[in-house]
């Protein structure tokens, strides 16, 4: 049998390298294609129904614009020195002293607050508090902060 072009059979066809990286490409594309769009959905993610609200107070006279550190899981109380990135979160009340946080993770967690009260001297006051966070018991905490100088 004779080839196009009169080419015997016995000269084997050379493969054309030229359009491999493209092949090559195409390839690539069609598997990164299957793997991606034939993976299940991602499961979604179920907000907690926790929350920690404090009312910062000091002397019965609350105290606004207070920061409220809290550390997850913590056994052994944190302490008032250490730095605000050793803390897992943070928040502040506002001007009626009130603050919220939510979503909390289950656990016991370190509150510790520091704020500044102009009626009393030293003015700089601060406060620890262990709250415990539990689903189907203690979901939403809502208590007075009390702090002292």
């Amino acid at each position: 049998m004779k080839h196009p072009d009169n080419i015997p059979d016995s000269v084997q066809a050379v493969p054309d390298f030229k359009n491999t990286g493209t092949a090559v490409l195409l390839l690539g594309l069609f598997a990164s294609l299957y793997f991606f769009a034939c993976r299940p959905a991602e499961p979604e993610s179920i907000p907690l129904p926790t929350r920690i609200c404090v009312r910062t107070q000091h002397h019965h006279v609350p105290i606004p614009n207070a920061t409220v550190y809290i550390k997850y899981n913590a056994d052994s109380f944190p302490g008032y020195d250490k730095p605000a990135a050793y803390f897992d979160r943070q928040f502040n009340t506002g001007a009626d002293a009130r603050g919220c946080l939510e979503p909390v993770p289950e656990g016991r967690h370190w509150l510790i607050c520091f704020g500044y009260d102009s009626l009393y001297f030293p003015h700089d006051v601060f406060g620890s508090m262990l709250i415990d966070i539990r689903l189907g018991s203690h979901e939403k905490v809502d208590t007075i902060f009390y702090v002292s100088e």
